[in-house]
């Protein structure tokens, strides 16, 4: 991992919630560049002692508070690096995972090589660094950082990677913003229960922007506009997300309701972002180029 002489927040400071009541870590103006450092499986050595992967768990680093940001205010979240560690982790545990036939407790140690996880002898996986847990602490309760909602959390989208943004709205003074979880790569779906689990750190920065007609988190990466729904289940996550995205478009182009699920239905694609913990969560996914105007700009003093 590379250094850095932006100000930062040490995974020291990691947390197993999305708690509002906990006092900054770190504060930070609008524009202003940040670290932010996340812990792993694989950090303190733990995983290499035990066999029971239970007891280990991934957290979040924060919370972050950010100048002049409002309860409401839309924020833009800008990625601009994530450096990894050499190594990562996975496991499969009984119950959880996406598969018919209950797993074992198990696992699996992934070097990282010349951008590839050497998941096995001549197994070589490119990777795609990304951002699995990122979001704002509500205002009413404590999440597990396990979990996702409109607030964001852990959302395992592997579209959150460097160069992309991230929109989120703010429900305390200051947003106090969380993150971590990052992953070497992982697939859409998460189908075993985690990616290659890497310890590491990201550099943000964050500005106000202007109101957006979105409730939840929306992510730009390499030209798409990417909406995200959540649920207790995949029907109820894909329902947000459609409706969410459905908003954006006829606020964008005036059309009915069904000129724009038309439109969806021809344009867009509906993909699973995570479907192993509590809370599923799908995204929708539309080339940017398809907006007229520019819903998500930068607030202007």
């Amino acid at each position: 991992m590379s250094a850095s002489t932006h100000a930062h927040a040490g995974y020291l400071h990691a947390r197993a919630e999305f708690d509002p009541q906990a006092a900054p870590i770190l504060r930070v103006a609008p524009g202003e560049r940040f670290r932010v450092e996340a812990r792993s499986l694989l950090t303190d050595g733990l995983f290499e002692q035990t066999d029971d992967y239970t007891t280990l768990g991934i957290p979040v680093t924060g919370p972050i508070e950010i100048d002049g940001v409002q309860p409401g205010d839309l924020v833009r979240i800008d990625v601009h690096e994530i450096h990894l560690a050499d190594r990562g982790a996975m496991v499969t545990m009984p119950g959880r995972g996406g598969f018919g036939e209950p797993l074992r407790m198990d696992g699996h140690i992934v070097p990282i090589r010349d951008g590839f996880a050497e998941f096995e002898e001549g197994v070589r996986i490119p990777i795609r660094p990304m951002i699995g847990k990122l979001g704002f602490a509500p205002h009413d309760h404590s999440p597990s950082s396990s979990t996702v909602g409109r607030y964001g959390g852990n959302m395992d989208c592997r579209d959150i990677i460097a160069g992309s943004s991230v929109f989120l709205t703010a429900q305390l003074s200051g947003g106090r913003l969380y993150a971590g979880d990052l992953h070497a790569v992982q697939g859409d779906g998460e189908c075993s229960l985690t990616g290659v689990e890497m310890e590491g750190a990201i550099e943000l920065s964050c500005q106000i922007v202007r109101p957006a007609p979105v409730r939840g988190p929306v992510v730009f990466a390499e030209d798409r506009m990417i909406v995200l729904g959540d649920g207790e289940d995949l029907d109820e996550a894909a329902t947000v997300a459609l409706d969410e995205t459905m908003t954006i478009i006829q606020a964008d182009r005036g059309w009915t309701r069904e000129r724009t699920a038309m439109f969806l239905s021809a344009a867009a694609d509906v993909a699973v972002s995570q479907l192993v913990n509590a809370r599923k969560s799908v995204k929708v996914s539309l080339p940017a180029h398809y907006l007229r105007t520019s819903p998500f700009e930068r607030k202007e003093d």
